[in-house]
């Protein structure tokens, strides 16, 4: 039966057809994620003929620092390998109504991504503020879950929703619904994240996502790529250089090579845009522990501080061997160190020098650093791969092996460190759980940044 709400909810959604038809985001395979319960609204089995496309019930919970929404379904599929969702006409979506017209005004998206992937986006509608992107998961004997950070809703927003599956086996292009008619009862976004005070039933997410830690990849072109509880945010910037997190991962930075930064997330824009000389790039972003700040460097070696970032010094009297490539703050934020493409490494403030490969003869220049987590060491890695550890523990390199592109940069990680090519493949020397590369899913431009958080 199509009520005034089946109408004005299939209306209001097909005018946003042409971004929720191709949702962007950030990618996630098809693993597994824990479902929100216990479900508000609920949908009698059996009232489509597809399985895969019958709605049991929806959910929406809030926990720390994600919110999410859920969708149980009868028979779940896998999108890697079922056609619908590898062609494109598989999508589920909720219309979150604000203001109790049975019109969405805001829209929750989890659509098909490139080779088998699910993609998930939030959105005002009517708008042309950009779509805040999360995570989606496939939840086996579950269903479907999207999960974003918090702030991509108000606070204290109260909302009524409605959940539709649109899988094009079904009898109708837009065929279920929960609930079947009108919207569920109000729900509200807490004024303050929800902390879990008491064991919780199996199934119920406790430990927030961006909690976990994780890592991103920069394109060239400004695309990000999240793994493990990295959360992409919206926006592309035009040939970008150089990325640095929020130690709480919660946002990033990313400069390109004029010095202009972008912040993204819970990272607060500072200033940028540095007065550079003739042919003189900013090559790397490092962030204060604060997050209130950061520091620029450029390819002469020049320091630029903006927010509660200070100045300790840099090379703008010195003629460098080679230019500078990559830049690490120490623990306490009160020193920064630089490395040349030559290995030559430059310690400020209270960073120590503990070594460099200035005088060695390499057999291809120096491309990244990290500090370890205590502070107390470094690594520098060479574009093929090779890694110098100084008072820091090796723990291996892809010096030798044969790489399909050059690496492209290194972060501290666990006990240890990653490493990132210019194709997106990532090679993990820690003792943390590898959270994935785009070894089979190409980037759209070279890889030129790598960035992590989480203990």
């Amino acid at each position: 039966m199509w009520t005034r709400a089946s109408i004005g909810f299939c209306v209001a959604l097909l005018a946003v057809m042409a971004f929720s038809a191709t949702p962007v985001g950030a990618k996630a395979n098809g693993v597994a994620a824990k479902q929100p319960a216990p479900d508000t609204v609920t949908d009698p089995e059996g009232d489509v003929s597809i399985p895969a496309g019958d709605i049991l019930g929806s959910g929406f919970a809030q926990y720390t620092t994600s919110i999410i929404f859920g969708v149980k379904v009868k028979s779940p599929v896998d999108p890697a390998t079922n056609s619908e969702w590898l062609n494109g006409t598989a999508a589920i979506r909720w219309g979150l109504d604000t203001d109790g017209d049975e019109f969405p005004d805001y829209l929750v998206v989890i659509g098909s991504g490139p080779q088998g992937t699910v993609v998930a986006s939030l959105s005002p509608v009517g708008t042309s503020d950009p779509p805040c992107l999360g995570a989606a998961a496939v939840v086996a004997g579950y269903g479907y879950t999207a999960t974003f950070p918090t702030h991509c809703l108000p606070v204290g927003l109260k909302f009524q929703f409605r959940v539709q599956m649109h899988f094009a086996a079904d009898e109708m292009p837009f065929s279920d619904f929960a609930p079947d008619a009108g919207f569920s009862p109000t729900v509200e976004t807490a004024p303050t994240p929800i902390i879990p005070t008491k064991p919780t039933p199996p199934g119920v997410p406790v430990k927030p996502a961006i909690a976990r830690g994780g890592y991103w990849m920069l394109g060239a072109d400004g695309h990000v790529y999240p793994f493990g509880g990295a959360v992409g945010f919206s926006g592309l910037v035009p040939a970008a250089t150089a990325m640095a997190p929020r130690r709480d991962g919660r946002g990033y930075w990313i400069t390109d090579a004029r010095g202009d930064v972008f912040a993204h997330g819970s990272a607060g824009f500072h200033g940028g845009s540095p007065a550079l000389l003739s042919n003189e790039l900013v090559t790397t972003i490092a962030a204060t522990p604060t997050g209130n700040g950061y520091w620029l460097f450029s390819s002469r070696g020049r320091a630029f501080a903006f927010g509660d970032a200070h100045l300790y010094g840099d090379l703008s009297r010195l003629s460098l061997n080679g230019p500078i490539v990559a830049s690490t703050a120490t623990p306490s934020g009160n020193g920064y160190y630089m490395v040349g493409s030559d290995g030559g490494i430059f310690a400020f403030g209270d960073a120590r020098f503990h070594g460099s490969t200035g005088g060695l003869r390499l057999n291809r220049p120096v491309i990244g650093m990290s500090s370890t987590q205590s502070g107390n060491g470094y690594w520098l890695v060479a574009s093929d791969g090779g890694v110098f550890a100084f008072d820091a523990p090796f723990r291996g390199s892809m010096g030798g092996a044969r790489l399909n592109q050059p690496v492209d940069g290194l972060v501290a990680y666990g006990n240890g460190y990653l490493m990132a090519a210019a194709d997106g493949g990532v090679f993990d020397f820690s003792n943390r759980a590898f959270a994935g590369s785009l070894a089979t899913h190409p980037p759209t431009a070279p890889i030129v940044g790598l960035a992590a958080f989480g203990s």
